[in-house]
């Protein structure tokens, strides 16, 4: 019988420590999923003029070239952002961690740095750099000779590309943090053996440092992803999706046509759309790469 009342409260317990979590989930995340899911079936711009049109704004949406241009911006975003990000990311912690003898700290707080910065302050300063008049960047590009003027923000091919710079450099600081913390799990005797063995410089890091680093270029795949249908801030501070919506992305768009367009129906549609993406993505990335800690367990699939 004793045994049987600890068991119980220790259910108990565990029920009242996982209530709040419960309560949080329903009414943060489950219940906006559902109402947005609901409102994606009216037409309406406030709650007291919900008016039924069924899948309409679904019909609606795949007949919408601008929602085609956000889809190809997230793959650009997603290609260009995680290779780039990775690449660097993996020779700044390499360098800093196995080159470096002094000022570690230092560099690490340097490059990373970038991630902990006010997302408009970044957007604002790289604004005004890539202005075509009086731009930092404009101005040493012409300083090389190139005729000008160059409007990297106004040009509807160059627009997505002069943002997705931006976000490199941003976050190139928190590819090179993970990278480190991989980098430190390796253990030295697999590094000394494959010395003695003679591979040393990029024998060394193809067959050791790669191999061995494979959960971090999976987390980074993943956070790549999710990031890029989360992406807005940047773009709404430096394009607000412009020009000619050439820099949309679904986060910017989904906040024009619900509040400004005031069309929140159309709006819930597309928000319905991104999260089936957002869905299908993740059940593919944890089939391909598995789940669990992949810096911690090496990516191992569970």
């Amino acid at each position: 019988m004793k045994t049987q009342n600890r068991i119980k409260q220790s259910r108990r317990a565990g029920y009242i420590f996982i209530t709040p979590a419960i309560i949080f989930f329903a009414v943060f995340i489950a219940y906006p999923i559902l109402f947005i899911c609901y409102g994606s079936l009216f037409s309406w711009s406030t709650l007291s003029n919900m008016k039924y049109v069924g899948f309409n704004n679904y019909i609606k949406l795949f007949q919408d070239g601008v929602f085609g241009v956000t889809l190809k911006n997230s793959l650009y975003w997603i290609l260009i952002t995680i290779t780039i990000q990775a690449v660097v990311g993996f020779i700044l912690a390499y360098i800093i961690e196995e080159n470096l003898t002094k000022f570690k700290s230092f560099f690490r707080t340097l490059y990373f740095i970038p991630v902990v910065t006010s997302i408009v302050v970044i957007a604002i300063v790289f604004k005004n750099m890539f202005s075509p008049y009086q731009g930092l960047i404009t101005n040493i590009i012409y300083d090389f000779g190139v005729k000008g003027p160059l409007d990297w923000l106004g040009n509807v091919n160059t627009a997505i590309f002069a943002i997705i710079v931006v976000n490199i450099w941003e976050w190139t600081g928190w590819s090179m943090l993970l990278y480190i913390a991989g980098i430190s799990q390796i253990p030295e005797e697999i590094k000394e053996a494959a010395e003695i063995d003679g591979a040393n410089g990029f024998r060394k890091i193809a067959n050791i440092f790669l191999p061995m680093l494979s959960g971090v270029h999976k987390s980074l795949v993943m956070l790549g992803i999710i990031g890029s249908l989360q992406t807005f801030a940047l773009v709404y501070n430096m394009t607000n999706g412009g020009p000619n919506s050439a820099s949309e992305m679904p986060g910017t768009y989904i906040f024009r046509m619900g509040f400004k367009v005031q069309q929140m129906g159309y709006a819930s549609a597309i928000s319905v759309i991104i999260l089936i993406i957002a869905l299908i993505l993740t059940v593919v990335q944890v089939l391909a790469l598995g789940s669990g800690n992949f810096i911690g367990k090496g990516g191992a699939k569970k």
